[in-house]
């Protein structure tokens, strides 16, 4: 609970998705970035490079304690939310973000916005969805050391599966 707290006052305190975390092992990105190139080439769906990190770091004698474990969800979600903020802020200074549009709001009452203003929203939404789904993740184990664990790995997956969705909005432009 208290890591979903962190998370919500870092990403207000910034303005934006960014989780503040440590700055990013290049042999993890590059580890990361092997894993999806292979998938393009091959075909198969991304979302199978989700562990790549983690997976052989909880392999390590170190880490076998719960501080271990969460070391190496940790390093995983740096590499993850590195992407998803490069992609999101690509996507902001791109095409989709200059787009102007219009939008009706249950008033009746259209407005022009542009594709960052709802590119933004979007991005928010998900950061709340996020947090109150992660927070709920690590209930089953609620008091003991696992809830932080199973809330990790939440966050995780949500922001893995969230910079993929990024990825896959711009190649569609």
């Amino acid at each position: 609970m208290r890591l979903v707290a962190a998370i919500v006052a870092l990403t207000i305190a910034a303005g934006g998705p960014a989780l503040a975390q440590e700055p990013v092992d290049p042999k993890d990105r590059a580890a990361l970035n092997a894993c999806l190139d292979k998938a393009r080439r091959e075909g198969t769906r991304p979302e199978q490079c989700i562990g790549t990190v983690e997976g052989p770091c909880l392999k390590k004698p170190d880490a076998e304690t719960t501080i271990g474990m969460k070391e190496c969800s940790g390093r995983e979600i740096d590499v993850w939310d590195e992407r998803l903020n490069k992609i999101y802020r690509d996507l902001l200074a791109g095409d989709l973000g200059q787009l102007q549009t219009q939008r009706v709001p249950p008033s009746g009452k259209g407005r022009k916005i542009t594709g960052a203003d709802i590119l933004r929203d979007a991005q928010r939404a998900w950061i709340a969805a996020r947090d109150k789904k992660c927070d709920a993740a690590g209930l089953p184990m609620e008091g003991g050391t696992g809830a932080g664990l199973l809330t990790m790995a939440c966050v995780l997956q949500e922001t893995a599966r969230q910079a993929l969705w990024l990825e896959d909005l711009k190649a569609e432009r």
